[in-house]
This record gives C-alpha cells, sequence and structure tokens, in this order.
C-alpha cells in the first residue's frame, strides 16, 4: 500500500493491532493508556473493539490479562470465534514492535477516529444543503455536528498536596503584599465581601429577580465596574437592543436622565456630561452583542472570540430562559439545564467569571424569593457557585429604591442580606444602610 493511500485510509489496522497486543503483553501497558481516554468507538475494526471490551473488563475485575484469559473472557460471551479465536489473539501479540509504545499507538488510534468522525459530519453537513429550512438554522445545524466532535484530551495526572501547596504560597503571598486581588472588585463593595473578593475564574454567579427589579441593571454597572479595572466583559443582550444598553451606561457614568436620553429632552448641562461619558467608554475594554435566542454553541464561539483578542474576565449572559437550544426534542427545563452546565464547564475552560441572569416564578411575588423560585430548572442552582436574588424593598427618603440582595447560595463564603439601592433616573447602584432584617409573617 502506498504511503498516500495509507495516509487517507479511514482506520489504522497496523496501530489497532499494535494496542491490544501491548495490552496482553505488558500488564502496565493499560495504565500508560488510560490517559488517552481511549474507548471501544475509537477502534474501526469490529474484532478490536469486541477485544478491548473483554480486555477493560478483565483490568476491570483485576485479572490478568493475556492471550488466555482474554480468550477466556470471548468464549464465555461467545464472541471467540468472531473475533478470531487463539490464532489471531497470539498475531496480536506477535504484531507489537515494542509495548512501551502503547501510548502512541493509542494516539494514532484516536487521531484515525477523530478523522472518521471529521469525515461523517461533513457527509451530514454536505446533505443539509438541500432541506428547506432557512439558512440560519441550517448554520446552527452545521456547527452543532462540528461542535459533537470531541478530540479526546490526555487527562491532567493527580498531584501531590505537598506541589499544591508550594505553589499555593507564592498566592498567598502575593495576596499579602496586595500584588494580586482575590478577585475582580463589582464595584459594591459588600457584594465583593460574599463573592470572596469579587469575580472570580472559573466561578458562575447567577443573578436572580422578577422582571422591571434591576438585575440588568445592576449586571451593567457591575460590567462598567470591571471593565474600568482594564479588564475585558462582554455582555450578551438577548432582550435589550445595545443602542439602549449604551444609554444606561452613558446615565450612569454621565449622570445623565435616562428619560433625557430616551426623549431627547436635554438640559444645556447634560452634553458636557453625556460627552465625559463617550469619552470613558471609548476607553473601556466592554463588548456588547444583542443577537436574540443565543444557544450554548454561540455563547462559546463568541466568548473565545473576545477571549482570543482582548482576554476575558467577565461574561454576562442576560438572561438564561432567553437562551435558545439546537434540540428540539427535549423539554425547556432541559434545555437550560445543558445551558446552564455549559456556562459552568466554559467558565473553568476559559478561566474567566460567568454572571448569569435569571427569572423568578411568579409564585414569588408577595413575598421574598427563595432558591427554589428560579425558572425552568433546578440546574441553574445546581451549577451556580453563588446565586443573589433581588427582591424590591422599599423606597428611601432620597427616592431611590431599596433592594434587598440576598445571598441565597455561596460556595465562596456566607450566605446572607445585603441592602442596595437604585436611582432609576441614572441607572445607578449603590449601597444602602436601609434594614433588609426578615420581615415578620403577616398573620
Amino acid at each position: 500500500m502506498g504511503a498516500r493511500e495509507q495516509l487517507n485510509r479511514p482506520w489504522s489496522q497496523e496501530s489497532e493491532q499494535a494496542v491490544l497486543g501491548a495490552l496482553m503483553l505488558d500488564p502496565d501497558a493499560w495504565w500508560r493508556v488510560a490517559d488517552c481516554h481511549l474507548e471501544a468507538a475509537h477502534f474501526f475494526d469490529s474484532r478490536h473493539r469486541t477485544i478491548w471490551r473483554a480486555v477493560a473488563d478483565l483490568n476491570a475485575h483485576g485479572q490478568p490479562v493475556d492471550q488466555v484469559t482474554v480468550l477466556e473472557r470471548l468464549q464465555v460471551a461467545g464472541q471467540a470465534e468472531e473475533c478470531g479465536g487463539l490464532p489471531y489473539l497470539t498475531e496480536l501479540a506477535q504484531s507489537v514492535p515494542s509495548a512501551s509504545g502503547v501510548k502512541r499507538y493509542a494516539q494514532a488510534v484516536i487521531d484515525k477516529a477523530a478523522r472518521r468522525a471529521l469525515a461523517q459530519a461533513a457527509e451530514q453537513m454536505l446533505a443539509l444543503v438541500g432541506e428547506s429550512e432557512d439558512a440560519d438554522q441550517l448554520l446552527d445545524r452545521a456547527a452543532g455536528l462540528l461542535g459533537s466532535i470531541q478530540r479526546t484530551k490526555a487527562a491532567a495526572e493527580p498531584r501531590s498536596i505537598s506541589d499544591l501547596a508550594a505553589a499555593r504560597i507564592d498566592h498567598w503571598q502575593a495576596l499579602g503584599a496586595g500584588e494580586t486581588t482575590p478577585g475582580v472588585p463589582t464595584g459594591l463593595e459588600r457584594i465583593d465581601s460574599a463573592l470572596g473578593g469579587g469575580f472570580k475564574p472559573g466561578k458562575v454567579v447567577v443573578l436572580a429577580a422578577r422582571p422591571s427589579v434591576g438585575k440588568s441593571s445592576l449586571a451593567g454597572q457591575m460590567a462598567l465596574s470591571v471593565a474600568a479595572q482594564g479588564q475585558s466583559v462582554l455582555m450578551l443582550s438577548q432582550e435589550m437592543p445595545a443602542g439602549e444598553l449604551v444609554d444606561r451606561c452613558a446615565a450612569n457614568l454621565g449622570r445623565v436622565s435616562m428619560d433625557a436620553l430616551t426623549t431627547g429632552r436635554f438640559l444645556e448641562e447634560d452634553w458636557s456630561r453625556m460627552a465625559e461619558a463617550a469619552e470613558a467608554m471609548g476607553r473601556l475594554p466592554l463588548f456588547i452583542d444583542d443577537q436574540p435566542a443565543l444557544t450554548l454553541l454561540d455563547i462559546r464561539t463568541k466568548a473565545r472570540q473576545v477571549k482570543r483578542r482582548h482576554g476575558l474576565a467577565l461574561v454576562v449572559v442576560d438572561y438564561l430562559q432567553l437562551c435558545s437550544s439546537t434540540s428540539t426534542t427535549d423539554k425547556r427545563h432541559h434545555q437550560i439545564e445543558q445551558i446552564s452546565r455549559g456556562l459552568k464547564q466554559l467558565a473553568k475552560e476559559l478561566d474567566m467569571c460567568v454572571l448569569a441572569l435569571s427569572q423568578l416564578n411568579r409564585s414569588t411575588e408577595g413575598g421574598e424569593p427563595q432558591l427554589h423560585h428560579l425558572k425552568e430548572s433546578g440546574a441553574v442552582e445546581e451549577d451556580a457557585d453563588t446565586v443573589i436574588l433581588l427582591h424590591p424593598w422599599a423606597r428611601e427618603a432620597d427616592r431611590a429604591l431599596t433592594v434587598l440582595a440576598k445571598v441565597a447560595k455561596n460556595r465562596q463564603g456566607q450566605r446572607g442580606r445585603i441592602a442596595l439601592k437604585l436611582y432609576g433616573e441614572h441607572q445607578l447602584w449603590a449601597e444602602s444602610a436601609s434594614d433588609v432584617s426578615p420581615r415578620k409573617e403577616r398573620a
């Protein structure tokens, strides 16, 4: 067989045989391929898939692996004859150039499996061209086909606590010397304290409320605060157009009335304030996307784009229940589960924080919200590191709205109640001295 033909062949018989042969010759070979995540499905030859399962079963039960024990396992399952019996198992053992190269052979098997999956996806994508759906739906389905192909990565080896502690000492010293911060501050000191210093990489913070309580406004101010510290932020607004978000930022930064920004009835001093706000916004690494009905794949793609070009500290998703799914068969709460868990994975993968906004059920009306009021899925509560529930409390003397920020779940620290106030005219949030202790139940 020529070199070009061998390169284009969808599988490597030699590599598959060498892996199985090495496993029957060397007791340590199994552990050398364990971190490759090699699976039966990676083998092209059905005989090899069956033999792999027999080898895996023997290892799972702590039994020795050689031609005889594998043959016995195949015989018990009634599969020995279809796999070639003892002659073929012996041939596998004799085909191994060196059992020490088993990891290299396993990686070649995985590589060929990935190429087969890519070829299959390409065929399915080509078939999509003739379907009647609109182009955007077809592109989304095509992206889903490619996204489903995951190259298996070698798993990280466990590390001793002594090594981890030594590395952590450097982190502690940097914290003590003020050379690093435990998180990126939100601009609200008591929120930062609840989050253990601010937004932290790999974490998911859920900010939930009923409509019109101010969750988008609070998230926007936090995003401005993070960006003002030179940390890149991506705001994914599925409900509010980008222009309206800019209006809110201008009101917050320039102290310009939202009414003036929406009606055009500006005061003379507003123009200089808007110019200052525009100048401040021009310096911020804040990126806004107002595409509606985002899928998890959309969110991942947009976050990766910003991360690659500008770095990324925070992604704001406004809001979870407006996200869509490529699955048309799953129930809505299952779709939200997939998105929620995907956001947690993305936060860890890109080493940044996700601030996910969420709606609360109508059942909260008339009383304080609880964790079980998170709309459509308990997975939102499970996947979040911190959940903050917003609840309108009272009007203050300066006409600001007092809002209870209830830290209902907090893996990083204590739960508690924080009093905030919202100046709606300027979309400005600040801490409040109001008492937001639990109210007595009405008789």
